[in-house]
């Protein structure tokens, strides 16, 4: 049997470059998927992607940061499974930008995607968990953990998204387990893009600090925190909750 047959999840940010990794691997391991992103052209895309390759996967357009959007994705949901089994809160944008620089409508930007997001897709899909031992499963960062140069909004989602997760934890017990990802740099269009305004000197000096910045001296694959929602997902991490497990190369050890 495979790692999770038989079982439903919900992918968000599924059309960014871990989620699509997530949605392939999360399909590949016997789940069925709803794929969810606001980039509609590129979810059909990976859709027919998918399908293609004989896997059970469906696209579903919303602004996971919207409540309407996300009670639209609980009803279709709950119409053509009648139940969830995982949910994945992949969502999120970065903006790297000094604090006394940061807009308003910046930081509410990055809130609603990363924080906002998380809890309503929390509350409205885990009522869809009731009587299926769920895993939840948040995506926040090493900047969650430890602050940065230049990332207070971001810092300050992610962190938020930590704590809602453990908050959650408790909340949600027994019946549900939450648990937190704490990734490192992946490499991703994210971090691509956030050095892509860069000068070519500038952009390399920046990666190589990325890559510096870790004990392994490299950036992460997608595929190796996906690796990590696939076992919090699992029976294997049935003895897990309330955690906030890094995937940094060891960024956070120093």
């Amino acid at each position: 049997m495979k790692l999770l047959e038989g079982r439903t999840a919900v992918i968000s940010g599924a059309a960014g470059g871990m989620g699509q990794v997530a949605c392939r691997q999360f399909c590949g391991d016997g789940a069925r998927v709803i794929g969810v992103d606001i980039a509609e052209d590129r979810g059909h895309e990976l859709e027919r992607e998918l399908l293609a390759d004989g896997l059970d996967f469906e696209f579903f357009r919303a602004n996971v940061g919207v409540a309407t959007d996300v009670a639209a994705l609980a009803t279709r949901v709950k119409d053509r499974f009648g139940g969830l089994d995982i949910l994945y809160n992949n969502a999120g944008v970065v903006l790297g930008k000094p604090v006394l620089e940061t807009t308003e409508e910046e930081w509410d930007l990055v809130h609603n995607s990363t924080l906002k997001s998380t809890f309503l897709m929390t509350r409205g899909l885990a009522p869809l968990m009731k009587g299926r031992k769920g895993s939840i499963i948040n995506v926040s960062s090493t900047g969650g953990l430890v602050g940065f140069e230049f990332m207070s909004a971001y810092c300050a989602a992610k962190g938020g998204v930590l704590l809602f997760t453990k908050a959650c934890a408790i909340d949600l017990a027994p019946e549900i387990r939450v648990n937190a990802i704490c990734p490192g740099v992946i490499d991703t269009p994210m971090p691509r893009a956030f050095v892509s305004g860069l000068s070519e000197q500038e952009a390399q000096e920046v990666w190589a600090n990325f890559e510096n910045g870790h004990l392994l001296r490299r950036v992460g694959r997608p595929e190796e925190v996906v690796s990590m929602a696939r076992y919090l997902a699992s029976d294997a991490a049935s003895f897990v909750t309330g955690a906030a497990l890094p995937v940094d190369g060891g960024w956070t050890a120093k």
